[in-house]
């Protein structure tokens, strides 16, 4: 086929106007694929929340490794990797990365790459405690002002996240009550087990020597309180005054004066008179301790004990010049069933000492109180 180049010129010179508009137009089209290839892309339109837990305690997660496939995608392309090679690099290829290491532009655009990559930063504000209606900003930013992944943010709604079964703290001992152990006067709090043996309650260790009519503040752990949110129950309020009531007198314990009487002969018999020394004994008062919860020193049993001790004025006389001191002598001795079980009871004494009111102070520290016979 020839071309007759008379009559081709005379069609160009026919359409010359319409050729024009055409070369420009592509021209333009050109130019505009390149600005739009060479703008930061959007990344936010492949990040898909999911929401978990409970209303008011749930969390959120997200597709973060497919996001993260999609920056780096992205990073890759803009630094001169082909669609296949960046494909090959996303599934970590080994033949492409022999390729890198030996070809110094592939190289190049892969150290650009990763630099890029480290400036390039994709996360939520806030993913934890959430609730039904909470509002959760993803972000991206870069510290580069050449990077090609558009720097922006999308606001997500929290939804889908189940209600909290709530119960009240007073249904809930109700079912799970507090107990008190010993005498009134000498009471100790015993916190209860829910139905799973689990400790709901901060213990409370000072609540001793408690009497009918006392006020006690119960507080729930949070341990316990964050194993039962798991499970998607709560209890509230999280604190609750109770009133003591209920406790026998310790006078009820029926040989408490059987054991006191003992103390007498047991502080005689370390003080007996001598050719050189002699003793005069007097009572100044008895105190009394009970422990519920008592276990001894190659025991790992609790037993409730009573401690029965006296104190004593005791006058030493030595070539006709006396020495006052005092000290405290008695015995403690194991309850059962509101007896003291006086026939394994065990001596108890202390330094004997010329500060009476120290060594009152020393007993109150101990747990003691002063105990009046009936």
């Amino acid at each position: 086929m020839t071309i007759n180049m008379d009559e081709l010129k005379k069609w160009m010179k026919q359409n010359s106007k319409h050729l024009v508009v055409g070369i420009v137009l592509v021209l333009v089209g050109f130019a505009g694929y390149h600005y739009y290839k060479s703008q930061p892309k959007s990344i936010v339109s492949h990040v898909k929340p999911s929401y978990s837990g409970y209303d008011g305690y749930g969390s959120m997660t997200y597709n973060s490794r497919d996001v993260g496939n999609e920056v780096t995608r992205v990073v890759y392309r803009s630094a001169g990797f082909t669609k296949k090679q960046t494909e090959e690099l996303l599934s970590n290829d080994p033949v492409l990365m022999t390729d890198i290491r030996l070809d110094p532009k592939l190289q190049a655009n892969y150290d650009r790459a990763m630099t890029m990559l480290g400036t390039i930063r994709c996360d939520f504000d806030h993913a934890d405690n959430l609730k039904n209606g909470d509002k959760v900003t993803f972000r991206v930013t870069s510290t580069s002002s050449k990077s090609p992944v558009k720097s922006e943010k999308k606001v997500f709604t929290v939804k889908g996240l189940e209600k909290i079964k709530t119960v009240s703290l007073k249904d809930f001992l109700k079912d799970n009550p507090v107990t008190f152990k010993g005498y009134n006067n000498y009471a100790s709090l015993v916190l209860p087990k829910d139905k799973d043996g689990q400790e709901a309650f901060r213990d409370n260790d000072e609540e001793e020597n408690l009497s009918n009519g006392d006020k006690v503040r119960l507080s729930l752990s949070e341990s316990y309180l964050e194993q039962l949110l798991a499970k998607g129950e709560s209890i509230s309020p999280k604190e609750i005054t109770i009133k003591v009531s209920g406790l026998k007198n310790i006078t009820e314990i029926e040989n408490l004066n059987d054991l006191l009487a003992k103390n007498d002969d047991f502080v005689k018999s370390k003080h007996e008179n001598t050719s050189s020394y002699t003793y005069a004994i007097e009572k100044v008062g008895d105190y009394l301790k009970y422990d519920p919860n008592y276990s001894g020193f190659f025991s790992s049993d609790s037993s409730e004990q009573v401690r029965l001790v006296t104190v004593y004025k005791i006058t030493e006389t030595y070539s006709g010049k006396p020495t006052v001191s005092y000290g405290y002598y008695g015995y403690s001795a194991e309850v059962v069933n509101d007896k003291l079980v006086t026939g394994d009871a065990q001596t108890v004494g202390g330094y004997n000492t010329e500060d009476l009111e120290n060594l009152i102070a020393s007993l109150k520290t101990e747990g003691y109180t002063e105990y009046k016979a009936s």
